[in-house]
Protein backbone atom coordinates (compact mmCIF):
# COMPACT_ATOMS: atom_id res chain seq x y z
CA UNK A 1 0.00 0.00 0.00
CA UNK A 2 1.20 3.31 -0.92
CA UNK A 3 0.82 5.48 1.75
CA UNK A 4 1.18 9.56 1.11
CA UNK A 5 0.24 12.65 3.59
CA UNK A 6 0.93 14.94 6.32
CA UNK A 7 0.49 13.60 10.17
CA UNK A 8 0.28 16.54 12.41
CA UNK A 9 1.87 15.37 15.44
CA UNK A 10 2.17 17.17 19.07
CA UNK A 11 5.92 16.27 19.63
CA UNK A 12 6.39 15.97 23.56
CA UNK A 13 8.99 17.64 25.53
CA UNK A 14 12.51 15.66 25.59
CA UNK A 15 12.72 13.78 22.42
CA UNK A 16 14.27 15.17 19.22
CA UNK A 17 11.95 15.39 15.86
CA UNK A 18 14.08 12.84 14.60
CA UNK A 19 13.05 10.50 17.42
CA UNK A 20 9.04 11.20 16.12
CA UNK A 21 9.98 10.58 12.29
CA UNK A 22 11.33 7.60 13.91
CA UNK A 23 8.35 6.04 15.64
CA UNK A 24 6.23 7.04 12.44
CA UNK A 25 8.37 4.75 9.89
CA UNK A 26 8.53 2.17 12.69
CA UNK A 27 4.37 2.20 12.87
CA UNK A 28 4.14 2.58 9.26
CA UNK A 29 6.77 0.28 8.06
CA UNK A 30 7.98 2.43 5.65
CA UNK A 31 11.38 4.90 5.06
CA UNK A 32 9.84 7.57 3.08
CA UNK A 33 8.71 9.73 5.86
CA UNK A 34 10.42 13.03 7.06
CA UNK A 35 9.66 16.19 8.39
CA UNK A 36 8.84 19.79 7.58
CA UNK A 37 10.98 21.82 10.30
CA UNK A 38 13.16 21.05 13.36
CA UNK A 39 12.21 21.36 16.70
CA UNK A 40 14.19 21.36 19.81
CA UNK A 41 14.18 18.56 21.98
CA UNK A 42 13.56 21.06 24.61
CA UNK A 43 10.28 22.34 22.55
CA UNK A 44 7.09 20.74 22.36
CA UNK A 45 4.01 21.09 19.76
CA UNK A 46 3.32 21.00 16.33
CA UNK A 47 5.84 19.42 14.28
CA UNK A 48 4.40 18.26 10.56
CA UNK A 49 5.62 14.36 9.23
CA UNK A 50 5.17 14.05 5.76
CA UNK A 51 4.84 10.64 4.53
CA UNK A 52 5.75 9.27 0.78
CA UNK A 53 4.80 11.85 -1.85
CA UNK A 54 4.47 14.38 0.81
CA UNK A 55 8.16 14.51 1.60
CA UNK A 56 8.35 16.19 -1.80
CA UNK A 57 6.24 19.08 -0.26
CA UNK A 58 8.04 19.44 2.93
CA UNK A 59 9.75 22.81 1.73
CA UNK A 60 6.04 24.56 0.84
CA UNK A 61 5.54 23.50 4.76
CA UNK A 62 8.91 24.63 6.13
CA UNK A 63 8.09 28.33 4.38
CA UNK A 64 4.80 28.33 6.15
CA UNK A 65 3.83 30.91 9.23
CA UNK A 66 5.38 29.56 12.51
CA UNK A 67 3.03 30.50 15.81
CA UNK A 68 5.03 29.80 19.30
CA UNK A 69 3.87 30.52 23.10
CA UNK A 70 7.13 31.46 24.75
CA UNK A 71 7.82 31.33 28.28
CA UNK A 72 10.65 33.24 29.12
CA UNK A 73 12.40 33.65 32.72
CA UNK A 74 14.18 37.36 33.09
CA UNK A 75 17.34 37.44 35.57
CA UNK A 76 19.64 35.31 34.24
CA UNK A 77 21.43 34.50 30.66
CA UNK A 78 22.54 31.09 29.52
CA UNK A 79 24.96 30.33 26.74
CA UNK A 80 22.28 28.40 24.65
CA UNK A 81 19.62 30.93 25.70
CA UNK A 82 17.55 28.29 27.37
CA UNK A 83 16.75 26.68 29.89
CA UNK A 84 19.03 23.70 28.99
CA UNK A 85 22.36 25.79 29.02
CA UNK A 86 25.01 26.70 31.60
CA UNK A 87 24.30 30.06 33.21
CA UNK A 88 26.73 32.83 32.29
CA UNK A 89 25.43 35.77 33.62
CA UNK A 90 22.77 36.31 36.41
CA UNK A 91 20.89 40.33 37.25
CA UNK A 92 22.46 42.15 40.62
CA UNK A 93 19.87 42.25 43.31
CA UNK A 94 19.62 46.02 42.81
CA UNK A 95 18.36 45.57 39.33
CA UNK A 96 14.43 46.04 39.98
CA UNK A 97 11.94 44.23 38.12
CA UNK A 98 10.95 45.74 34.85
CA UNK A 99 7.96 46.78 34.21
CA UNK A 100 5.25 45.75 31.62
CA UNK A 101 5.55 48.97 29.69
CA UNK A 102 9.31 48.48 29.51
CA UNK A 103 9.28 44.99 28.20
CA UNK A 104 6.59 46.23 25.23
CA UNK A 105 8.78 48.77 24.49
CA UNK A 106 11.51 46.65 24.24
CA UNK A 107 10.07 43.95 22.58
CA UNK A 108 9.38 46.75 19.53
CA UNK A 109 12.39 46.43 17.93
CA UNK A 110 12.18 42.93 17.47
CA UNK A 111 9.43 42.92 15.54
CA UNK A 112 9.31 43.17 11.86
CA UNK A 113 11.83 42.12 9.55
CA UNK A 114 15.16 42.12 11.39
CA UNK A 115 18.77 41.11 11.56
CA UNK A 116 18.65 38.44 14.06
CA UNK A 117 21.80 36.27 15.18
CA UNK A 118 21.07 32.34 15.89
CA UNK A 119 22.44 31.13 18.94
CA UNK A 120 25.56 29.68 19.33
CA UNK A 121 24.21 26.23 20.55
CA UNK A 122 21.68 25.87 17.23
CA UNK A 123 22.05 23.50 14.01
CA UNK A 124 23.22 25.82 11.61
CA UNK A 125 26.37 25.11 9.83
CA UNK A 126 29.45 27.41 9.74
CA UNK A 127 32.62 25.87 8.19
CA UNK A 128 31.03 22.79 7.70
CA UNK A 129 29.72 22.04 11.18
CA UNK A 130 27.12 22.51 13.45
CA UNK A 131 27.26 25.34 16.00
CA UNK A 132 26.26 23.22 18.42
CA UNK A 133 29.21 21.10 18.11
CA UNK A 134 31.68 23.26 17.96
CA UNK A 135 29.87 25.20 21.25
CA UNK A 136 29.87 22.29 23.33
CA UNK A 137 33.74 21.95 22.43
CA UNK A 138 33.94 25.72 23.85
CA UNK A 139 35.29 26.68 20.79
CA UNK A 140 34.41 30.32 20.10
CA UNK A 141 32.26 31.17 16.56
CA UNK A 142 31.61 33.94 15.10
CA UNK A 143 27.46 33.43 14.62
CA UNK A 144 26.43 35.59 11.29
CA UNK A 145 23.17 37.51 11.78
CA UNK A 146 20.27 36.61 9.58
CA UNK A 147 16.94 38.43 8.09
CA UNK A 148 14.37 37.29 9.79
CA UNK A 149 10.29 38.43 9.76
CA UNK A 150 8.37 38.39 13.11
CA UNK A 151 4.92 39.19 12.59
CA UNK A 152 3.66 40.29 16.28
CA UNK A 153 4.73 39.27 19.17
CA UNK A 154 1.94 39.81 22.39
CA UNK A 155 2.58 39.45 26.55
CA UNK A 156 0.25 36.74 27.27
CA UNK A 157 1.09 37.26 31.46
CA UNK A 158 4.03 38.76 33.40
CA UNK A 159 4.80 38.15 36.79
CA UNK A 160 8.31 38.91 37.33
CA UNK A 161 10.61 36.60 36.59
CA UNK A 162 7.82 34.67 34.47
CA UNK A 163 6.68 36.24 30.85
CA UNK A 164 4.72 34.54 28.68
CA UNK A 165 5.02 35.43 25.24
CA UNK A 166 2.54 34.45 21.96
CA UNK A 167 5.09 34.92 19.13
CA UNK A 168 3.59 35.15 15.00
CA UNK A 169 7.06 34.57 13.02
CA UNK A 170 8.23 33.34 9.22
CA UNK A 171 10.52 31.01 8.44
CA UNK A 172 14.22 30.82 10.25
CA UNK A 173 13.40 32.62 13.46
CA UNK A 174 14.95 31.19 16.58
CA UNK A 175 12.53 32.00 19.51
CA UNK A 176 15.51 31.75 22.03
CA UNK A 177 17.19 34.76 20.52
CA UNK A 178 14.22 36.93 20.99
CA UNK A 179 14.47 35.80 24.92
CA UNK A 180 18.65 36.70 24.52
CA UNK A 181 18.01 39.77 23.06
CA UNK A 182 15.40 41.17 25.09
CA UNK A 183 16.84 40.30 28.12
CA UNK A 184 20.17 42.41 27.22
CA UNK A 185 18.01 45.38 26.18
CA UNK A 186 15.94 45.23 29.54
CA UNK A 187 19.47 44.73 31.14
CA UNK A 188 18.32 42.06 33.49
CA UNK A 189 19.28 39.00 30.88
CA UNK A 190 16.96 36.32 30.08
CA UNK A 191 16.24 33.08 28.40
CA UNK A 192 13.82 30.66 27.40
CA UNK A 193 12.49 28.39 29.32
CA UNK A 194 9.71 26.71 27.54
CA UNK A 195 8.26 26.75 24.06
CA UNK A 196 4.98 25.62 22.94
CA UNK A 197 4.68 25.63 18.74
CA UNK A 198 0.53 26.12 18.19
CA UNK A 199 0.80 26.30 14.57
CA UNK A 200 3.28 25.75 11.04
CA UNK A 201 1.26 27.44 8.14
CA UNK A 202 -2.61 25.92 8.63
CA UNK A 203 -1.42 22.95 10.58
CA UNK A 204 -2.53 23.51 14.05
CA UNK A 205 -2.45 22.08 17.24
CA UNK A 206 -5.64 21.25 17.54
CA UNK A 207 -5.20 18.66 14.47
CA UNK A 208 -2.43 17.16 16.08
CA UNK A 209 -2.04 13.57 17.45
CA UNK A 210 0.01 13.04 20.70
CA UNK A 211 2.82 10.01 20.58
CA UNK A 212 1.64 7.66 22.56
CA UNK A 213 -1.79 8.04 20.85
CA UNK A 214 0.51 7.33 17.55
CA UNK A 215 1.87 4.67 19.32
CA UNK A 216 -1.57 2.86 20.71
CA UNK A 217 -3.53 3.73 16.84
CA UNK A 218 -0.89 4.37 13.53
CA UNK A 219 -0.97 1.78 11.43
CA UNK A 220 -1.12 1.54 7.36
CA UNK A 221 -4.76 1.15 7.45
CA UNK A 222 -5.48 4.13 9.57
CA UNK A 223 -3.17 5.95 8.06
CA UNK A 224 -6.14 7.73 5.66
CA UNK A 225 -7.77 8.46 9.13
CA UNK A 226 -5.07 10.44 10.41
CA UNK A 227 -3.62 11.59 8.44
CA UNK A 228 -4.15 14.83 6.06
CA UNK A 229 -4.29 14.45 2.06
CA UNK A 230 -1.01 15.99 0.56
CA UNK A 231 -2.51 18.63 -1.21
CA UNK A 232 -3.30 20.29 1.78
CA UNK A 233 0.08 22.22 1.24
CA UNK A 234 -1.09 23.39 -1.84
CA UNK A 235 -4.40 24.68 -0.55
CA UNK A 236 -3.93 28.04 -2.01
CA UNK A 237 -3.24 26.76 -5.69
CA UNK A 238 -6.36 26.33 -7.82
CA UNK A 239 -7.07 22.63 -9.10
CA UNK A 240 -6.53 20.98 -12.68
CA UNK A 241 -8.94 18.29 -13.35
CA UNK A 242 -7.02 16.07 -16.47
CA UNK A 243 -9.32 13.84 -18.54
CA UNK A 244 -8.11 10.54 -20.05
CA UNK A 245 -5.43 11.75 -22.86
CA UNK A 246 -4.16 14.36 -20.61
CA UNK A 247 -3.95 12.13 -18.04
CA UNK A 248 -1.53 9.70 -20.01
CA UNK A 249 0.41 12.57 -21.49
CA UNK A 250 0.98 13.79 -18.07
CA UNK A 251 2.85 10.86 -16.62
CA UNK A 252 4.88 10.91 -19.74
CA UNK A 253 5.85 13.95 -18.82
CA UNK A 254 3.92 16.10 -21.62
CA UNK A 255 2.35 19.56 -20.80
CA UNK A 256 -1.04 19.34 -20.76
CA UNK A 257 -3.43 22.06 -22.59
CA UNK A 258 -5.75 24.52 -21.07
CA UNK A 259 -8.71 25.72 -22.39
CA UNK A 260 -7.74 29.38 -21.28
CA UNK A 261 -4.39 31.19 -20.67
CA UNK A 262 -2.94 30.58 -16.90
CA UNK A 263 -3.33 33.82 -14.58
CA UNK A 264 0.53 33.93 -14.23
CA UNK A 265 3.34 31.83 -15.52
CA UNK A 266 4.41 31.75 -11.53
CA UNK A 267 1.72 29.96 -10.60
CA UNK A 268 1.15 26.35 -9.89
CA UNK A 269 -2.33 23.69 -9.75
CA UNK A 270 -2.81 20.90 -7.97
CA UNK A 271 -3.44 18.23 -10.89
CA UNK A 272 -6.18 15.68 -10.28
CA UNK A 273 -7.54 12.97 -12.70
CA UNK A 274 -11.24 12.74 -13.53
CA UNK A 275 -11.62 10.15 -10.34
CA UNK A 276 -9.95 13.01 -8.25
CA UNK A 277 -6.90 10.91 -7.75
CA UNK A 278 -4.28 13.02 -6.94
CA UNK A 279 -1.57 13.44 -10.23
CA UNK A 280 1.30 16.07 -8.82
CA UNK A 281 1.66 19.36 -9.42
CA UNK A 282 2.14 21.75 -12.67
CA UNK A 283 3.74 24.65 -13.16
CA UNK A 284 2.11 27.11 -15.73
CA UNK A 285 3.32 28.24 -18.80
CA UNK A 286 1.35 31.09 -19.86
CA UNK A 287 2.58 32.19 -23.22
CA UNK A 288 1.58 28.80 -24.84
CA UNK A 289 -1.85 28.11 -22.81
CA UNK A 290 -0.05 24.74 -21.22
CA UNK A 291 0.50 23.01 -17.84
CA UNK A 292 4.28 21.39 -17.45
CA UNK A 293 4.35 18.97 -14.59
CA UNK A 294 6.54 19.75 -11.84
CA UNK A 295 6.18 17.11 -9.73
CA UNK A 296 4.50 13.38 -10.88
CA UNK A 297 2.97 11.46 -8.14
CA UNK A 298 2.49 7.53 -9.51
CA UNK A 299 -0.01 5.62 -8.53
Amino acid sequence: MDLHGFLVVDKPRGVTSHDVVALVRRRLRMRRVGHAGTLDPAASGVLVVAAGAATRLIDRVQDGEKQYVAHIVLGAETDSADAEGRLISAAPAYVAAPSLMTIEQALTPLIGTISQVPPAHSAIKVGGQALYHRARRGEQVEVPARTVTVHSIRVLAYDYPDLLLAIDCGKGVYVRSIARDLGRALGTGAYLHALLRTAVGQFTLGQAWTAAEIEELLEPHTWPLMALHPDVALSHAPALILDRDAVTAWYHGRPVPTGRRPPDAAVEARVYDQDGSWLGVATADAERRRWRPRQVVAH
